[in-house]
């Protein structure tokens, strides 16, 4: 029998007794589940631990400029890891991952630049890889001001699909500064919703579901054709780019219809001889990384987290 732990399930009953039940997602109307999400991801952003500076940037990359945030914990060192929010590639922004970012942060001892790359539908792929891509070169080229002189990249849920993407695609371009790290946070990393997990988990039940995602790949890539492709579905990538990767570190929740990318990943990457971190949370569901306020799972994954992240910057 599937079984959420305790202190998730409580946590969304609260969080749907609050709110009601979360809406579908409707692909005409990309602002108000903005919006709606904006609201509900609210009180899971109270309190938390406090950064000794938290800046507000904007990148000013070719063509547009991007909000980004950059957390500075206390005695942090030059580690910087660049950020990309999850939320289907459609929701989600600075605001909604801001918690579980200062968590990272804190607990890590490392900065982090969160990215708030562009959305689809308006923006569909391409566009927020190539914000992550032009984000990282900011990065480098701004280090002295950002305090950094190594760098990571890391995502949750869509964003660790373009986190991924980005460190392969840094990789192959041959980029003279590649990330120490990439951490996927119960990431997207393939495009296949026919799995075993997205079969038994993909219903509803435990939060995001099957036809949801669905309904999100359909806005970030509406070519089918396309979604082989390693920049949308890094699982796929040969074994001679994924040898590229370094420190790679992937969680992944149980509960997840997602669960079954992490764990494709993983056998490739081990197969391909890259030296890898699999953490799975057996009773955990999609995102739950943002409940550390009620979750003992959430500290916990977010405690081996950051420590594989600050472990690669001791490398």
């Amino acid at each position: 029998m599937l079984e959420i732990d305790p202190e998730i399930a409580a946590a969304l009953a609260l969080d749907q007794a609050r709110f009601g039940p979360a809406p579908v997602l409707l692909p005409g109307d990309p602002a108000a589940a903005r919006a709606e999400q904006e609201r509900r991801r609210r009180p899971w952003n109270e309190g938390g631990p406090a950064m000794a500076e938290t800046r507000h940037l904007s990148l000013p990359l070719p063509g547009r400029a991007l909000a980004a945030r950059l957390y500075v914990p206390e005695g942090a060192g030059d580690g910087l890891v660049v950020f990309l929010h999850g939320g289907g590639w459609v929701v989600g922004s600075l605001d909604t991952h801001d918690r579980l970012t200062r968590m990272l942060a804190a607990l890590s001892g490392l900065r982090f630049l969160g990215i708030g790359y562009r959305k689809a539908p308006e923006h569909p792929y391409p566009a927020g890889l190539e914000d992550a891509l032009d984000a990282w070169d900011w990065a480098i080229a701004n280090a002295a001001s950002l305090g950094a002189r190594r760098f990571a990249i890391a995502g949750d849920s869509a964003g660790a699909n373009i986190a991924v993407a980005a460190a392969l695609t840094l990789a192959a371009a041959g980029k003279p500064v590649l990330p120490e790290a990439v951490a996927s946070l119960y990431g997207v990393l393939d495009s296949n919703l026919d799995t075993v997990s997205y079969l038994m988990r993909g219903d509803g039940r435990f939060g995001l579901s099957r036809a949801g995602m669905s309904v999100f790949w359909d806005l970030y890539c509406p070519d089918v054709g396309r979604r082989r492709d390693y920049a949308l579905a890094p699982s796929r990538a040969q074994a001679t780019m994924l040898r590229a990767l370094r420190r790679p570190f992937l969680l992944a929740a149980g509960l997840d219809p997602l669960r079954d990318d992490s764990r494709r990943m993983r056998d490739e990457l081990c197969a391909a001889g890259v030296d890898t971190v699999y953490a799975e949370y057996p009773r955990a569901v999609h995102g739950f990384m943002h409940l550390s306020a009620a979750s003992s799972v959430a500290r916990d994954a977010l405690a081996a987290t950051a420590a594989h992240l600050k472990r690669a910057f001791e490398a």
